[in-house]
């Protein structure tokens, strides 16, 4: 990763959404302790996340990512925060999503990235974001990011303010998960061959 030092920009992000209200439950004790655990044996080890080490394997076109959310890293249950490593080879999308439970602040490691998200009006915030560049997307709304050199691989991080932010993506939402393709045509004013061809890359297979 170069020059790139992890923990200073995770440091940096972090502080940054330092000061936003949690989308995690307040805390009462310093920090919390898993169901089954004795807290006087925990050591630096349960604080220490190391699966970002060696970067993230990404194919031809496409993006690939690691992350550290409450599932990953206990640790950070209650915290308020979570963490992305993404990398986007060139052409690579991401298509519009969100995150039902918290805000995503990234950050530009390397390359250039096309981001945009829409808000209650339907008004688009679009960016094109260039190394060391922040982007903030508010907590629940649609967003999307694309790599659109067609050399150049760009790599991001995340953060969230919840340990746990979730993700509804939406073309595997509206079209792999078994709406009625009558209810699709009508709310999208489209035929039922093309219905058809949105749902064949998302058909779900062996029900719900």
């Amino acid at each position: 990763m170069g020059k790139f030092q992890l923990p200073l920009l995770a440091s940096l992000v972090l502080l940054a959404i330092a000061g936003a209200r949690c989308s995690d439950p307040e805390l009462t004790t310093d920090f919390a302790v898993p169901d089954g655990v004795d807290a006087s044996k925990l050591d630096g080890n349960f604080f220490t996340y190391t699966g970002f080490r060696g970067g993230v394997s990404t194919a031809p076109g496409e993006t690939g990512s690691k992350r550290a959310t409450v599932v990953e890293f206990p640790a950070l249950d209650g915290l308020g925060i979570s963490f992305f490593l993404m990398y986007f080879q060139p052409g690579a999308v991401l298509p519009p999503h969100l995150h039902p439970r918290g805000s995503k602040l990234i950050y530009m490691i390397q390359g250039s990235l096309t981001v945009g998200f829409t808000d209650n009006n339907n008004k688009l915030y679009n960016q094109t974001l260039q190394e060391g560049d922040l982007f903030v997307v508010p907590k629940a709304l649609v967003h999307y990011m694309a790599n659109l050199d067609s050399d150049k691989e760009t790599k991001v991080i995340f953060s969230f303010s919840s340990s746990n932010p979730g993700s509804i993506q939406l073309p595997i939402n509206l079209f792999g998960s078994n709406i009625p393709s009558k209810v699709l045509e009508k709310s999208f004013g489209v035929s039922s061959r093309v219905i058809s061809q949105l749902q064949s890359p998302h058909k779900v297979k062996g029900g719900h």
